[in-house]
């Protein structure tokens, strides 16, 4: 993935105002460090020792430790070295499938099916993210067309390519990610359990969504530059559906078979772990193998299957093991995308984009209380619940490991050549602005949650209290 990007994402970022450098001239001027095998198990042992180290200082600081891992990789581009040999997309792959089969693992369907939010939880997860991104493009399409007329950004990027970075942008950013309020959960004393269930929902769905929409849009707009279309329409259509078809049907069967193993093969607790992370990496070499997409799909779904049906014949204490030892995993596996992505993305040029960051951010920011109330009206849940809801629509490594990936799903998937429609700058804009805006969200969220839960709680109590007099 990231080797596609290459000449985009890594060695060709620049600001509105800088100038334009080939990324053959930017990668002839970094000195580049090669990795033997040793060397690169120790760059691995290093980075997990240093998340380490970083969440013990993001909880003192109450900021996630996987925001500073971002900054160390950003940083390491600004000293001027490529790790040209070290395993980067490897290792992106290997993370965000773990990401995605522990958000469809995760659930707890019974415990939102009792406190009666299932349903409502369902369709904040689907017409939310259907609503919001229909919102998105609107906002998006005034505020880059804005941004390049006005202040200079995306020059020499064609008009009509406008829609189309607002559609990876979308995409991107669609995608809820409970990843981050794991950090902010911890933190709060007695925190609800329920809102981790409604945010793993909006997790597994919204991806899958997101997905789908973005496919619908990239097809309209190649219809409508027929152009730039390399594919004809139906083989382009065949190989879409081909690639959802097997991705989720690879992901089914894998599901019911990582069930069968865990309840016929595991003999011991650490096995069911080895048992998950192997047939999650087994369900995208298969379906990427035949159809060359579809590998993080068969992820989410294996998550979503082996959930409903391991959990109707383990036991609780089963379930919290394999929870608990794969959120490990999962926090490494953060730690490790935060880090590539960082390490993806050129520092002047993501300084250079921050406003247009910040204008993403407050997007977010004001379309999801809409969703909230409009899904959650007059249901059961507790006031409080959903004030937290409506002001925390968490984003996270999901949405930044999507947005530096979009060229791939451009040029696999519907065979654009994305080197002779688009200028350098045109991906790296749009990979800038998501991790800008995630990093917002996750900073801002993590100081003013904690503080706004504290002061909805004490109002409770001074009500309940009130109420008892």
């Amino acid at each position: 993935m990231f080797a596609n990007l290459v000449p985009f994402s890594i060695l060709a970022l620049i600001g509105p105002a800088t100038e334009v450098e080939t990324a053959g001239e930017v990668h002839q001027n970094l000195p580049v460090i090669h990795f033997s095998f040793p060397a690169a198990l120790l760059s691995l042992s290093l980075l997990i020792l240093f998340s380490i180290l970083f969440e013990k200082l993001g909880v003192r600081l109450g900021i996630p430790g996987s925001i500073f891992l971002f900054f160390a990789g950003l940083c390491s581009r600004l000293s001027g070295f490529s790790l040209e040999s070290f395993p980067i997309e490897e290792l992106h792959v290997v993370a965000l499938c773990i990401l995605l089969f522990f958000s469809g693992l995760s659930f707890d369907r019974s415990l939102l099916r009792k406190n009666k939010v299932l349903s409502n939880s369902i369709s904040l997860a689907l017409f939310g993210t259907l609503l919001s991104m229909f919102f998105w493009l609107l906002y998006l399409l005034v505020g880059f067309s804005l941004f390049q007329n006005v202040f200079g950004y995306l020059e020499g990027v064609k008009r009509e390519f406008i829609s189309l970075i607002v559609v990876t942008v979308v995409f991107s950013i669609a995608v809820q990610d409970w990843n981050s309020f794991m950090f902010i959960s911890k933190r709060i004393d007695g925190f609800r359990s329920i809102l981790s269930n409604i945010f793993k929902i909006e997790t597994t769905i919204s991806a899958s969504i997101s997905v789908a929409v973005a496919e619908i849009l990239v097809l309209a707009w190649v219809a409508i530059h027929p152009e730039y279309q390399v594919l004809s329409g139906w083989p382009l259509l065949l190989s879409i559906f081909q690639g959802i078809l097997i991705g989720s049907a690879t992901g089914i069967a894998l599901g019911y078979l990582l069930m069968l193993t865990i309840r016929h093969v595991v003999t011991s607790k650490p096995q069911l772990v080895l048992g998950a992370v192997a047939f999650t990496l087994i369900g995208y070499v298969v379906s990427f193998s035949i159809t060359h997409q579809g590998g993080y799909l068969c992820a989410l779904v294996m998550g979503i299957v082996t959930s409903l049906t391991y959990r109707k014949s383990s036991t609780e204490e089963e379930i919290e093991f394999l929870a608990e030892e794969l959120e490990t995993l999962n926090i490494a596996s953060e730690a490790i995308l935060f880090f590539a992505i960082g390490l993806g993305l050129k520092s002047t040029s993501f300084i250079a984009h921050l406003p247009v960051a910040i204008y993403v951010w407050l997007g977010i920011i004001i379309i999801r209380p809409i969703t909230v109330n409009l899904f959650f009206k007059g249901s059961v849940a507790e006031p409080e619940e959903r004030q937290l809801l409506s002001l925390w629509s968490p984003k996270g490594a999901i949405s930044m490991a999507l947005a530096v990936t979009a060229p791939e799903l451009l040029e696999g998937t519907f065979g654009l050549e994305i080197a002779e429609v688009f200028p350098e700058n045109a991906f790296d804009f749009s990979a800038d602005v998501v991790c800008g805006a995630v990093l917002l969200s996750m900073i801002i969220k993590s100081l003013a949650i904690p503080k706004i839960h504290s002061q909805l709680i004490g109002n409770q109590k001074v009500v309940s209290t009130n109420q008892e007099v």
